[in-house]
């Protein structure tokens, strides 16, 4: 497996995948045994999760930073002169897994790459030029180029195989999942302690996103303007990319500044805290390849409004409020029938709380293996 392009101040969601795909195929000693090749930021939580038949080796000569371009230079280099990384595999795998759809180092024999979405097609105008024609190297060409490609929803898939032309007998959906022993309903004890200080609202909503523009934050802000409550609060966390002073700025704008709250990267732990303290999760993405939020807080039993764009609709699928992230008007409807509406809420909990149990890290783990062995039995790939 290899692990050299980990971000974690970018890339959450995918954090997340490879640490509990790595920690399930660590119960699975006679299925797999699994060595990762990672920058040393990524070994570091690549071994916290490690099991006796997971092998975690820091890449030697390979530096990543936490900017992009930092990011981009050892990964351009190692794609364009790979024999020094791949090297450094143990001689006896079988097959190399990339979770982060960048194919580095590049290997001979058979591959799986883990590839989440065609934003760079759905949404073009949120690219440049110059990143989109990356996009359509390192993520289409590489996943052209692989044996078996991992995508993370039915949506991804198609989009996948129609703008970068993957054999359709080579990919297959592997929903993301639920940690449900943290992410219930249940209060923790020490939720409170992880909450004291952080200054939340009474009353509020939650809205875990990085400032991606897909996020769709400023339609959120107008539909939060036109709520006649007043006192509703709006929590955000994730990256903010040095955007939050313009954020704050926008909010101002709508007369919102006393009721947002920026929380930056909350730890992991705090996380199912803050979904069950939240009066409801609002989710107005305008693309995702899956969306972990939306099915979180439903496991916490958190109400939930949310986006059906993209992957949402097959995650969400009836248990949370719908929302029209191009309209501000119909965005408040929902959301104020979501905070106020009683019978509303007590479904939107049920009804997600059973959404959400039917998402397992131990299956995905098990498609993974199935994946694993699909690509060794076709061999090959480039």
């Amino acid at each position: 497996m290899s692990l050299l392009s980990d971000a974690p101040a970018q890339f959450t969601g995918t954090g997340r995948y490879v640490r509990e795909l790595l920690r399930e195929l660590g119960k699975r000693p006679a299925d797999v045994s699994v060595d990762v090749l990672a920058e040393p930021g990524a070994a570091r939580r690549a071994a916290s999760v490690a099991a006796p038949n997971v092998t975690v080796r820091p890449a030697k000569w390979y530096r990543a930073g936490t900017s992009r371009a930092s990011r981009l230079a050892p990964l351009t280099a190692a794609w364009a002169w790979p024999r020094p990384l791949a090297r450094q595999f143990s001689p006896e795998i079988d097959i190399v897994h990339y979770p982060l759809t960048f194919k580095v180092p590049a290997v001979r024999g058979p591959t799986v790459l883990s590839f989440f979405d065609v934003q760079h097609h759905d949404l073009p105008h949120h690219f440049t030029r110059a990143q989109h024609l990356w996009r359509r190297v390192m993520y289409d060409g590489a996943a052209r180029g692989a044996t078996r490609v991992v995508t993370i929803s039915e949506h991804a898939r198609a989009r996948i195989i129609e703008c970068a032309g993957v054999d359709p007998h080579r990919i297959v959906a592997i929903h993301l999942a639920v940690d449900h022993e943290r992410f219930n309903p249940e209060p923790r004890p020490d939720d409170e302690r992880l909450l004291a200080g952080l200054g939340l609202p009474e009353r509020f909503l939650f809205y875990p996103a990085s400032l991606w523009p897909h996020k769709n934050h400023l339609k959120l802000f107008d539909a939060m303007a036109i709520l006649p409550d007043e006192q509703l609060g709006l929590v955000l966390t994730g990256a903010t990319f040095g955007k939050l002073g313009a954020l704050t700025a926008e909010a101002d704008r709508r007369g919102l500044g006393g009721r947002l709250e920026h929380l930056g990267q909350v730890p992991d732990d705090v996380l199912p805290a803050l979904y069950r303290r939240a009066t409801a999760l609002v989710f107005p993405s305008l693309h995702e390849g899956f969306g972990m939020p939306p099915l979180e807080a439903m496991a916490c039993g958190c109400p939930v409004a949310s986006s059906r764009e993209a992957a949402l609709a097959e995650v969400c699928a009836a248990a949370a409020g719908e929302l029209d992230p191009c309209n501000a008007e119909q965005m408040a409807r929902t959301i104020d029938a979501v905070v106020h509406d009683e019978a509303l809420r007590a479904r939107l909990r049920a009804d997600g709380v059973r959404q959400a149990q039917k998402f397992t890290w131990e299956q995905n783990a098990e498609a993974h293996v199935a994946a694993y062995r699909g690509a060794l039995e076709d061999g090959g790939g480039s």
